[in-house]
């Protein structure tokens, strides 16, 4: 079920599915796609809560928004706005590392923080890249790296609506907006993740080639008590491919 909200003066589109323990996700950098099977799998458990980011769906992007940190404060007042308490914060590539800027600023409302795949840190020397550049990369390579199975990722664009391949375009306009330079990563947020002081646990597609599963260890170890989970048969978006596997995940204490 969508609806509207204004969050600190921006118009947000919510899709919101099930009852129970709330669960606020933020979707990666290609957008939510909330009937892909996903949302329904993790509504079993809880109260799902998912902001369409400002610039994708039908959500507004003022021209005051420009930064990760933005959509961190942006969703810190969504959470006191909409009164949610004992929160389980998700968050998926670019919606990983919005959580995790989230988690480093205040943990108050929030129960526990799943990152699955996030982007957001740099681990390696100037030269050494931790991220895939997707934006750079031919779309047949990008697939291959982000999937396990790229058949499983694969858009049919002439067979959508004009409307939706705007609102796609809208989306990786966004993307590279908040995710262009310094590319996909805050140079800081690495020395802050020690304040996250709630439960957390990294889930990690075993065959993602966008973050390695080497990135995912220097998470762990940044992050007090982190625990990983690795799902297999799963690349850099295992709420898509794997769904049950990672509403389990989400789900597990």
């Amino acid at each position: 079920m969508g609806q509207t909200v204004s969050i600190a003066g921006v118009r947000l589109e919510i899709e919101e599915a099930g009852q129970g323990r709330p669960l606020l996700f933020l979707h990666p950098g290609e957008g939510l796609r909330p009937r892909a099977g996903w949302m329904a799998a993790l509504a079993r458990s809880f109260r799902v809560i998912a902001p369409h980011h400002p610039g994708w769906g039908g959500s507004e992007l003022p021209d005051w928004i420009g930064t990760v940190d933005d959509l961190a404060y942006l969703y810190l007042d969504l959470i006191r706005e909409m009164r949610l308490n004992g929160v389980t914060l998700v968050g998926n590539d670019l919606g990983g590392w919005i959580a995790a800027e989230m988690a480093v600023r205040d943990t108050r409302g929030i129960a526990s923080l799943v990152l699955a795949d996030p982007v957001g840190i740099k681990l390696g020397g100037v030269l050494d890249r931790d991220i895939a550049d997707i934006h750079s990369l031919p779309p047949a390579e990008v697939a291959r790296l982000a999937w396990a199975d790229p058949d499983r990722g694969r858009i049919d664009y002439n067979a959508l609506p004009d409307t939706e391949l705007a609102a796609i375009a809208r989306g990786r306009e966004s993307w590279a907006l908040f995710g262009w330079k310094p590319y996909m990563h805050n140079p800081r947020l690495r020395r802050w993740l020690h304040r996250i002081d709630v439960p957390t646990r990294l889930i990690w597609g075993a065959r993602d080639g966008v973050v390695s599963l080497g990135y995912a260890e220097g998470w762990r170890r940044e992050i007090a008590g982190a625990t990983l989970e690795v799902i297999d048969d799963a690349g850099h978006y295992p709420h898509w491919e794997q769904p049950e596997a990672f509403a389990r995940a989400c789900a597990a204490r």
